[in-house]
This record gives C-alpha cells, structure tokens and sequence, in this order.
C-alpha cells in the first residue's frame, strides 16, 4: 500500500515538473506564425516582388482619353500590387466631370482592370454644365458646345422636374411635328419654352402642360390669322393668350369652344 502512494506521489510530481511546457510551446507557436506572417506580408507589401505591370482601361469614350485616366492611375500604382490603395484609385478617376460610374479591380499577379461608364448627355444645363438621364447635372473644365442637346436652365435641385417637363412637351409637340430646343424654369418657376422652329412659348407657373395643350390646339389657326412669321406665343392667360408677329407688333387672341378670334394690333405711323 505504501508503495502504490509512493508511485503516485513521483508520478504527480512529474506531472507537475512539465506543466510549464504545454503553454510554452503554444507561444513559440504563435511567436514563430506571428514571425512568418509579418514576413509574408513584407513581402506581399513589397512593390519590387510584386509590381503592377499593366494598367487596363475599358469602356466607349467619346469625351474621355484613356491616356488620361493611365496618367492619373500609374502614381498610385507604384506601391505594388497588393498595397495599392484600389479605394483611392477608384476616387481619383470618379471625380472626373465625365465619368458617370467606374469600378476598379486587381487581376492577378499584376494588372490593374479599371471599368469606366462615361457620362451620357441628354441636355445641355446652364451656361457650362450638362444633364444626363438620371437627372444628373455635371460641368466638364472646359465648356463644350454639343449641337444636336436642347438647353435646359432651372434652380439647383429641378433638374428632375425640368427633364421631367422635357419629356411630356415632347410628346405633346408631336403632332405638329416641333420639338423643345431650351426648357427654362426660372427663380419663380415660371415656365419659357422655345421650339425646335424659334417660336418662343411663355407658359407662366400653373397648369404647364394644359396650357400648352391649348397652343397646341389652336396653333394651326394661329398660323393661319395673320401674315407675318410668328416669333412669340404667350400663355399666361385664364381664357386666351397673345401672338407676337415679325411683321405686326402683336396679335392678342382669345380661345374658345370651336372659335378663335384675333385683333391685330398695328404700331402708328
């Protein structure tokens, strides 16, 4: 019986002489992984094991030059292929005027894939800037004169409402084979149309399309009143609006139901 207590006790001892070496072990372990990993990473960081060789810009440009975008791109390419900042990369080419979207991706081992959506025009926007589709203003450094656009003006925050305004005239205008050339919203958002044949359209601020409507009713009569090339329709009217001719100072109209009655009014002498 004393025997088998003696064995116990060395055999406890043992295990108590070594207890220190399991959690020694476990942290020359992670000294030797964190080791490895910082060297691993020294080397990944280093632009010398690990250039970017390529630089690859996609997308159909008619305003933007690739050259361009590779010129901004390069510098900040020279930290390698693994520690190039692609966030940063994709800001610097985003503020681009031109550029509407783009996304920027790293392709193994060494190119740098850069995807650019350039901005698409539907109109022209102030005095320098433009407007896409989705009602985006955008100014280029340099203003750009883009002929076949309509002009369209308005307060900061109406760029919707004016395309908006564009796309129901243009409708309406149809029938008389016209189209808008510049749409204006003005600081007391009264509407100014101008055709696609110069005549000039005051509309005023309520009930936009109805009037316009109206003019598109009776513009063939208006046509027909008088001699003269018609340069300007105003419609801030309850009931009627006036003609302004080349040849004639003006003619004030009224519309009703079925008739349309026109005075011309000469200037004297």
């Amino acid at each position: 019986m004393a025997k088998k207590k003696s064995q116990a006790k060395r055999r406890q001892q043992v295990k108590l002489g070594f207890g220190w070496l399991k959690p020694t072990l476990a942290l020359l372990t992670v000294m030797a992984s964190a080791g490895g990993l910082a060297l691993l990473l020294d080397w990944m960081n280093n632009p010398d094991e690990w250039p970017v060789r390529s630089v690859q810009v996609e997308g159909d440009f008619r305003h933007l030059q690739r050259t361009d975008i590779q010129t901004i791109v390069e510098p900040l390419t020279s930290d390698g292929f693994f520690a190039m900042d692609v966030a940063t990369v994709q800001q610097r080419i985003q503020v681009l005027p031109w550029v509407e979207q783009v996304s920027v991706r790293r392709v193994w081992p060494d190119e740098l894939a850069i995807q650019v959506r350039e901005q698409q025009p539907v109109a022209h926007w102030g005095a320098r800037g433009f407007i896409n589709a989705r009602a985006q203003a955008f100014e280029p450094q340099q203003a750009q004169e883009l002929a076949q656009l309509p002009h369209f003006a308005g307060p900061d925050g109406y760029e919707r409402r004016v395309l908006e305004m564009y796309g129901r005239m243009q409708v309406l205008l149809k029938p008389l084979k016209l189209g808008v050339s510049s749409l204006q919203l003005d600081a007391r958002r009264t509407w100014r149309v101008q055709l696609s044949n110069g005549l000039t359209i005051e509309i005023g601020r309520a009930h936009p399309m109805q009037r316009l409507a109206r003019f598109v009713r009776v513009y063939p009569a208006i046509l027909a009143s008088g001699e003269g090339q018609v340069l300007s329709v105003d419609l801030r009217y309850s009931n009627g609006f006036a003609v302004r001719r080349q040849a004639r100072d003006e003619v004030n109209c009224e519309a009703r139901e079925g008739t349309l009655g026109c005075n011309a009014a000469r200037s004297a002498g």
